[in-house]
């Protein structure tokens, strides 16, 4: 199967490949984040996206009714939590996987970055 330019970069964008937050003096990319991670050898955490949902700080918004539709839920989203008091604050990656978890009343795969992790990759918040 053969794929054009404009068909790889348009996959790349829906899937989040290109996923990056811009903190002005850098720019983290979803894959710096991932492999942060790697390096600490998070493990990927099993649970209930409506569970999830009602812990989290942050309310979800911006939610693309297509994108939740094609969203692939075996993919682990990535969740900021304080390391204090073990709360879930927000959905870094994954908030179309899990409102579609949600919608299905499902289990989601979850891994985490602590918020004083997330100061030292983005800088203080």
């Amino acid at each position: 199967m053969k794929i054009t330019r404009r068909q790889l970069r348009r996959l790349i964008r829906e899937s989040g490949l290109n996923t990056t937050w811009n903190m002005g003096d850098r720019v983290v990319s979803l894959g710096d984040v991932t492999a942060f991670l790697d390096s600490r050898a998070r493990p990927v955490i099993t649970i209930n996206a409506c569970s999830l949902k009602k812990m989290l700080s942050r309310e979800i918004t911006g939610i693309e009714p297509h994108r939740v539709e094609r969203a692939d839920i075996s993919v682990p989203i990535i969740v900021e939590v304080d390391r204090v008091s073990g709360c879930p604050v927000v959905v870094l990656d994954g908030n179309h996987r899990l409102a579609k978890a949600v919608s299905l009343g499902a289990d989601v795969h979850m891994r985490v970055l602590y918020s004083d992790e997330r100061d030292m990759l983005f800088g203080q918040g």
